[in-house]
């Protein structure tokens, strides 16, 4: 769809202009590497709270001023003169919303590589209606969107997919997630979405089957595109364990008998089996739920000819956990904006891009 290396070999340095949508964590995080990468540029920032509007994006994320103010005004964003916009707000709450934002960014005449939505990671798994919606969009603007991200995004299809050309058969890919999120900075997702610290029997958006489908059945249904294989059903499984005491945590405590720790999967049926599965296995304290899988990372294991297991562990130098994987997912981001802004017109999921490649991170400190 398209070449690269005209442009790497052509002599010529192009800076790609680049407009920073929402400043949580992982925002933060990716407004610093845009700002280091010698390649982009950053030229705008989108913000949700008045407290931030008129501030520098720098005091934002933390690093020196930058010369870049953020707005709370769309319209002022869509009118910079930008090639990419990485789009980053907490978008499972509202899908729809952030589907007619990226639309009308894309539109303008802006690439958009978002790590909002799970589900855009392969947008059918939205709907064709949704695929519509964004094809439209990028044909009016001449422009490529891409979704992206850690766990899913990367461990759940890139590993897999990386793995697969060793094998010769296999009955059943597992991918798991292997976190501690006490140190999490986000008290929506940690209580509200994924029910840490209700009830076991308390309802919580992440316990309803028809949620976790919308939020997993994207890389499921990525990795089975790649390896030519076709999904006749999903399993959910969620199961919970409480706290026999009460602790605290970054964004709030943990009360004796409620949910401290818990691990939900949704399996993919191919073939009457089943054969791809993403399993997340989360603790609110190291300590919690000890019979279960542990570990710091990501998992991959396959059961087939050969038969392997991949770990990526992460913060091995005793760094936080949550806060290097939100550094991760922000990079996979910054990282796919050269390809993407090359790729030809239209939804580019990872089965259509090249390999995405850490460029320059092997260059001195600045």
């Amino acid at each position: 769809m398209f070449d690269t290396t005209i442009l790497r070999n052509s002599g010529v340095t192009m800076t790609l202009r680049v407009i920073q949508w929402a400043t949580g964590t992982v925002g933060k995080h990716a407004i610093a590497a845009v700002h280091d990468h010698p390649d982009l540029e950053l030229v705008g920032v989108y913000v949700y709270s008045e407290a931030k509007a008129g501030l520098d994006a720098g005091d934002i994320a933390g690093i020196a001023p930058l010369g870049v103010l953020a707005t709370r005004d769309i319209e002022e964003i869509l009118a910079i003169d930008a090639d990419c916009v990485l789009y980053m707000p907490q978008g499972e709450m509202n899908p729809p919303g952030a589907v007619e934002d990226i639309c009308r960014l894309l539109a303008s005449g802006k690439n958009v590589i978002s790590t909002a939505v799970t589900s855009l990671i392969y947008p059918l798994s939205l709907g064709q209606d949704v695929v519509d919606q964004l094809e439209q969009a990028c044909a009016q603007g001449s422009t490529s969107f891409h979704a992206t991200g850690i766990e899913p995004g990367w461990a759940a299809e890139i590993l897999p997919l990386t793995i697969s050309p060793l094998l010769s058969r296999t009955e059943s890919i597992l991918v798991q997630e292997l976190m501690d999120y006490s140190t999490y900075d986000s008290r929506d997702m940690v209580f509200d979405i994924m029910g840490f610290g209700k009830h076991p029997d308390e309802p919580v958006i992440m316990a309803e089957p028809a949620m976790a489908k919308v939020v997993f059945s994207a890389p499921l249904m990525l990795l089975a595109d790649g390896l030519g294989a076709t999904i006749d059903d999903y399993v959910f499984h969620r199961e919970v364990a409480v706290a026999p005491e009460a602790f605290d945590t970054k964004v709030g405590r943990i009360e004796a008998g409620t949910v401290s720790a818990q691990r939900f999967s949704l399996t993919a049926i191919v073939e009457g089996r089943p054969a791809l599965t993403v399993e997340h296995i989360t603790r609110m304290r190291a300590d919690q739920a000890p019979d279960w899988p542990e570990g710091r990372g990501w998992r991959v294991t396959i059961e087939g000819t050969p038969s392997m297991t991949m770990d990526a562990v992460i913060s091995t130098n005793g760094e936080d956990e949550v806060d290097q994987g939100c550094l991760g997912t922000a990079m996979h981001a910054v990282h796919a904006i050269p390809p993407v802004c090359a790729a030809t017109p239209g939804i580019r999921t990872f089965l259509d891009l090249p390999l995405i490649t850490g460029r320059h991170i092997l260059r001195a400190a600045r």
